[in-house]
């Protein structure tokens, strides 16, 4: 495992606006007058002439951190892979990058080396990324940052949620579950940019609480590769300091969350403690129906997955990609694809909820009632 150190204190803007709009299909022969000035120019500069110049499929390609996670090679990449081929455009194999960004940067030098028209990234760690995307804009090789936010490069737009309001609102369920007591604040990965946004906004929803005295933070850590082992043995040095006097697990990812059950049952205190997290994976959604986790924060991921695939296509085409918004990295205003958040619960109840079953019902493709016993 790679060891982030660095530090980027940043987050994004709060607001959830996100009308879905049909994607804009420019015609490709408008922009096949001047081709040849094109790949003239790119030739000139060592790169592999435009597609469009030669009259070729875009060929593009998904890095994604891993195949850990069920939504990256179910939801985010399978969408990605569908959008891109309904535009025309050769996609590429899905690659892991192991949770690795020395290995993530690699796969993208080697996608340089294939001569491929556009990448969308899903950054393994969104400083470090960087360097990859500069050398894609170097190439002339445009690069839609995908679910994180890389900073300060060229972008052709992101597909993204704001990571921030989605903290806030895990937050808003949780204390509304357990407004006093000792909690664990179970993070995730520093290295990318969503973790850091999470944690900011979990901790705006509980600054009140923390100020009055309600509740007390008796372990706040980050967790390296999104690691549901780590998160087993953050939650068990934190219950063994406190003699099991715990009310409340913070947590933003659902694969961490099966390490926070694991330790919780060792102290027969499944069940007892809300425990939150993020993807709504059937797995998780499962847990919370048990009653052994409360909340799970959802975004469409295939929604992000389609959304990438137009940004990339817009950008190859030199045409508005017509995002509903734009965001700012640092060094410019990009194409913002916005994805909505909602949390779900078992019944329901909890702010910014809807019960297992509705959130079943709505997505299908996702995970099915009979899946979960409903």
């Amino acid at each position: 495992m790679t060891r982030y150190d660095d530090e980027f204190n940043r987050s994004t803007s709060l607001t959830l606006n996100n009308p879905l709009r049909n994607m804009f299909r420019p015609d490709r022969r408008r922009l096949l007058k001047g081709a040849a000035a094109l790949a003239g120019g790119a030739l000139a500069g060592g790169l592999a002439a435009p597609a469009i110049a030669q009259n070729r499929p875009f060929r593009v390609a998904m890095l994604l951190p891993s195949f850990d996670q069920q939504r990256w090679r179910a939801a985010d990449g399978a969408f990605f892979m569908k959008r891109a081929q309904e535009l025309g455009m050769e996609v590429l194999p899905l690659q892991s990058s192991n949770n690795d960004p020395i290995l993530q940067a690699s796969q993208v030098e080697n996608l340089l080396n294939q001569r491929i028209d556009g990448l969308v990234l899903v950054a393994v760690n969104v400083d470090a990324a960087v360097r990859s995307v500069q050398e894609c804009n170097l190439a002339g090789v445009p690069v839609v940052s995908h679910n994180y936010i890389i900073p300060n490069v060229e972008l052709a737009g992101v597909s993204a949620r704001d990571g921030v309001e989605l903290g806030m609102k895990l937050g808003d369920a949780m204390l509304a579950a357990a407004p006093k007591g000792n909690w664990i604040v179970n993070k995730g990965d520093e290295g990318t940019d969503i973790a850091r946004a999470k944690a900011e906004g979990g901790y705006r929803a509980i600054q009140a609480a923390l100020d009055r005295g309600d509740i007390n933070i008796v372990s706040d850590q980050w967790m390296m590769a999104w690691s549901g082992d780590l998160s087993r043995k953050q939650v068990e040095q934190a219950l063994t300091a406190s003699q099991n006097d715990v009310q409340a697990v913070l947590s933003y990812c659902d694969c961490q969350v099966y390490g926070v059950v694991e330790a919780l049952r060792s102290q027969g205190l499944a069940g007892k403690i809300p425990v939150s997290g993020e993807d709504a994976e059937p797995e998780m959604l499962k847990l919370i129906l048990a009653g052994d986790a409360y909340v799970t924060a959802w975004t469409k991921f295939d929604e992000m997955g389609t959304h990438s695939a137009d940004l990339l296509y817009a950008a190859l085409m030199k045409e508005d990609p017509q995002a509903p918004e734009t965001l700012n990295n640092g060094a410019g205003d990009w194409p913002w694809f916005k994805s909505p958040i909602l949390n779900v619960t078992k019944d329901g109840q909890a702010p910014h909820a809807i019960s297992v079953a509705e959130f079943a019902e709505q997505n299908p493709w996702w995970v099915t009632k009979s899946a979960l016993g409903l």
